[in-house]
Order: structure tokens, then C-alpha cells, then sequence
């Protein structure tokens, strides 16, 4: 049997447990509308060729619609993609989205006490680097790095080009570093520059004010809250954290990040992150994309419908991994798939248009 073949039949052996993982919440919401027309769109017919993996629509707290696909795929870091048969209990790579993350993990050392405010200058957090007084980087605040602003000399593209300060960076046995050593070239707060490096030191900045690493502070201060376990922080080059790409979680989990930016940084009656920093977070403080606003390494647009246009809040990550929430309908879409390293819009306007047409779903049938 060719290689070819055998990979074929590989995949179709995979389709019965994809399947019945599908049916599940679907078949418990027989009686739910809003459930029983979100699940078809949750396979769309372009599913394989776009590479999807995983879909999850939760509206008001329940999840209503929930689909797995088995296709390949390629964890951050391998050469080659295999056959994966998704499910719900099964992690995926979030790639950028994991910049979101960092991002609530700032609000959580800020409702610690653990971190002071977003107006706190970065190289107070670096004093072995030894700057002259009117040095660029004195300016740089937190804000700057958590709104994409510090105004670097930093080229990044979601194609993820190796000559990209992004590759060049992860190469480096020291990425803080490398990110520090770049200069300042544009005003810190007035241009939106997208860059891996601002995620790198804030998770570094964490580092030095918790006393933790990536992967225990967030555990301790974030997961377990929301009882979630099956956490991995993928790390690069020295064992480097990959703070800016590098996190694995389900999708089920995913959206239970989503649930708690909706619930302003409340989990079961417990405030996880501030409030404050949480509304500031979703505030869009940059042009960035398209459209598109620039908050604390969320991007901030509207889906526009025929009468109304309605806000939204999301983590993107490459391939077309997203998390989308809709405050004005309690809605949150997580979506998984595997369209990595090429460039916008086969990267992820499949993943975009699907959430488009869910939200306009749950607009036209919520009551």
C-alpha cells in the first residue's frame, strides 16, 4: 500500500469517533432552537479544505452547538503533519491566541497587588540593562507592549517569514534580550506595530514579579479557578517559554476564557483578573488591521448586519485559531483549525466568516 493510501485510510478510520463526539451536544439540545440551527453550521462544507478541527458555540453559559473534525495537523515546532482525530478532550495549539492569555494574566498580578499600574515604565522591571537618562526605551510603558505600541523596530508577518523578527527572535538563546536590544523608533503609544516581542516581555515581567514561571503562575493564578487542567506552555530554543504562540488547551477550555472576559474577570462568584484592567483591556487604544481596533492584545471589531452592527472582542491565533465573545449576546466562539504560516486571508477568513455567520444566527433567533 502506498504511503499516500495509508494515510487515507488512516483518516477515514478516525470519522466514526469524530462523528459520535459531534452528536452529543447536539442531541441534548434537540429542544433548544437557537442549538438545533447552530449545529449544522458548525460543518460547513468547506471543512476539510480549510483545514477545521474544532468548533464550540456557547451562548448565555451552555454550550449549544460542538463539532470535532479528524484532519492533520501540526503542533508548533514539528516538521511534519499527522492525522489527528479532534475531540473534546483533545488540546490544540493556539499559536497567538496564547498572547491573549498573557494578557489576562496581567490583569490577575494586577488584582494581586502583584503589578503595579499599565503606566508602570518597562525598564523598571530590566535595571540591569543600563540606559541613559534620554535613552527611547524610558518611555516605554506596560500599555505599550500590551497595545502592540512600543513603537520597535520589529517586522512580523502572520505568514511567519524566517527573516521576520519573530524567527529571528525565537532562533536567539535569549529572546527577552533580543526584543530589548531592538530600538525605539516611532513614539511609544501612537502606532500599532504587530510583535511577538511586546508578549515575551510581559510574560517576562510576570516572571520577575511573581517569582513563578509562565507555566505555574498561570496555572495557580488563573486555570485552576476555572478548572482547567490539561494546560501545556510549549517552549522553543534553551527551553525558552513561548509566551507569545506556545499554549495547548482544548477548545471546551478555550471558550471558558472567552466566558470569563463576558463576565468581567468573574468566576463562580471569585474576581480572577480587575475589572478595570479587564475593561481597559477590551478598550481599543490603537488602529490596528482592516478595520479593526487594537485593546490589550485583543483585537476589537463589529459584525455588521442589515440593522444593527454588533461588538466584538477577539484572540487570534495562526492557522485560524479563534476566540470570538459578543457581549450583547453572551456569545462565545472558539475555533480551531490548521491553516498555519500562510498568509491572510487563507490563514483565517474561514474561521472569521464562520463565527459572521453563527453571530448573525444567534442575533436573528435570541430572544
Amino acid at each position: 500500500m502506498t504511503p499516500r493510501r495509508q494515510h487515507v485510510f488512516a483518516l477515514l478510520a478516525l470519522v466514526p469517533a469524530m462523528a459520535l463526539q459531534a452528536a452529543t451536544v447536539c442531541e441534548s439540545n434537540a429542544a433548544n432552537p437557537l442549538s438545533q440551527a447552530l449545529c449544522p453550521m458548525t460543518q460547513p462544507a468547506d471543512a476539510a479544505q480549510t483545514l477545521l478541527h474544532g468548533v464550540v458555540v456557547e451562548v448565555g453559559g451552555q454550550v449549544l452547538a460542538e463539532r470535532y473534525f479528524t484532519a492533520d495537523d501540526k503542533s508548533i515546532g514539528q516538521w511534519w503533519a499527522k492525522p489527528v482525530s479532534f475531540s473534546a478532550q483533545t488540546p490544540h495549539d493556539l499559536r497567538s491566541i496564547s498572547k491573549s492569555v498573557v494578557s489576562l494574566l496581567v490583569g490577575v498580578a494586577m488584582a494581586q497587588g502583584k503589578l503595579g499600574s499599565q503606566d508602570s515604565p518597562v525598564m523598571q522591571f530590566f535595571p540591569e540593562r543600563k540606559l541613559a537618562p534620554d535613552d527611547p526605551w524610558q518611555q516605554v510603558r506596560l500599555r505599550h507592549l500590551l497595545s502592540m505600541s512600543a513603537g520597535l523596530d520589529w517586522s512580523e508577518d502572520g505568514a511567519v517569514s524566517l527573516l521576520s523578527n519573530e524567527s529571528r527572535m525565537e532562533l536567539s538563546s535569549d529572546m527577552v534580550g533580543y526584543v530589548l536590544d531592538r530600538a525605539v523608533v516611532h513614539t511609544p503609544g501612537q502606532r500599532y506595530t504587530y510583535n511577538s516581542g511586546c508578549t515575551v516581555l510581559l510574560a517576562e515581567v510576570l516572571r520577575r514579579v511573581t517569582g513563578r514561571s509562565l507555566d505555574a503562575y498561570s496555572r495557580e493564578a488563573l486555570f485552576q479557578a476555572l478548572g482547567i487542567s490539561d494546560v501545556t506552555w510549549q517552549t522553543g530554543r534553551a527551553e525558552q517559554p513561548m509566551a507569545h504562540a506556545g499554549l495547548r488547551l482544548t477548545p471546551r477550555d478555550l471558550a471558558k476564557l472567552g466566558r470569563l472576559v463576558l463576565q468581567g474577570g468573574q468566576w463562580q462568584g471569585r474576581q480572577v483578573i480587575s475589572p478595570t484592567y479587564l475593561k481597559e483591556s477590551l478598550t481599543g487604544h490603537v488602529a490596528a488591521e482592516r478595520d479593526w481596533r487594537y485593546g490589550y492584545q485583543w483585537r476589537l471589531g463589529q459584525v455588521k448586519l442589515q440593522h444593527q452592527s454588533l461588538d466584538w472582542a477577539a484572540a487570534f491565533g495562526n492557522g485560524g485559531q479563534r476566540l470570538y465573545v459578543v457581549p450583547s449576546l453572551d456569545l462565545v466562539v472558539a475555533i480551531t483549525a490548521g491553516r498555519y504560516n500562510r498568509a491572510y486571508p487563507e490563514n483565517g477568513q474561514a474561521s472569521d466568516e464562520l463565527f459572521v455567520r453563527m453571530a448573525a444566527e444567534v442575533a436573528r433567533l435570541k430572544p
